[in-house]
């Protein structure tokens, strides 16, 4: 859809159908619900790339947040021809790192698996809802998701996003490369490298190998 189709679509209705960056590019030009349907579309994504980034589920509510109010304030310089997943994600790893920063990286107090319930942006995965699983597994899930979330805290930053990024969102790595402004071979191997270190720590801990 060119440009005449994004104008045409400030007031249009968006649909399931609509790419990422069409939407985007319709928020630019004032289209309210564009904005929502893309909120729809990421905010469980964000919440899980920030709880597997900080094992801290009370900042990871904070930053979920200001991770769209970012998008909001800085929806001026997206580029259509940029992939929207890379532009977002981009926006989410800066805005860890400087987080990280201001505080120092201080302990983990709440990490994945401890509050009463799952942020309601996440209350599903993939594979359907967790409410149909036996509270055994669901232990077991919790436990598993809380040793992950330590290995990945040991990584270094950028280790940790582009393995995130690569393992769970799915992202190509020149997508991945440009979110910590690297070239996609350097992301690759910052991925073969957190990978090998996250399977060592899992194992340390008795939880196994990370699956391949």
């Amino acid at each position: 859809m060119g440009v005449s189709g994004v104008v045409a679509q400030r007031r249009g209705r968006v649909t399931e159908s609509t790419s990422d960056e069409i939407l985007m590019a319709a928020y630019q030009a004032g289209n309210q619900d564009a904005f929502g349907e893309l909120f729809d579309r990421y905010a469980g994504r964000v919440y899980g790339f920030l709880i597997r980034r900080l094992g801290d589920a009370a900042t990871a509510e904070d930053l979920h947040q200001e991770a769209f109010l970012r998008l909001h304030r800085a929806r001026d310089s997206y580029n259509p021809e940029r992939p929207f997943r890379a532009w977002l994600f981009a926006i989410v790893h800066n805005l860890v790192n400087d987080s990280l920063r201001s505080r120092r990286r201080a302990p983990v107090t709440e990490p994945l698996g401890t509050t009463s319930s799952p942020h309601p942006a996440v209350q599903t995965d993939r594979a359907g809802s967790i409410n149909d699983q036996s509270p055994e597994r669901i232990v077991a899930a919790r436990e598993s998701t809380r040793a992950l979330s330590r290995a990945l805290s040991a990584l270094p930053a950028n280790e940790a996003t582009v393995l995130i990024l690569a393992r769970f969102e799915g992202l190509s790595y020149d997508d991945i490369g440009s979110v910590i402004g690297r070239s996609a071979a350097a992301a690759k191997q910052l991925a073969y490298r957190a990978l090998k270190r996250v399977r060592s720590e899992l194992v340390a801990m008795g939880h196994g190998e990370m699956s391949r």
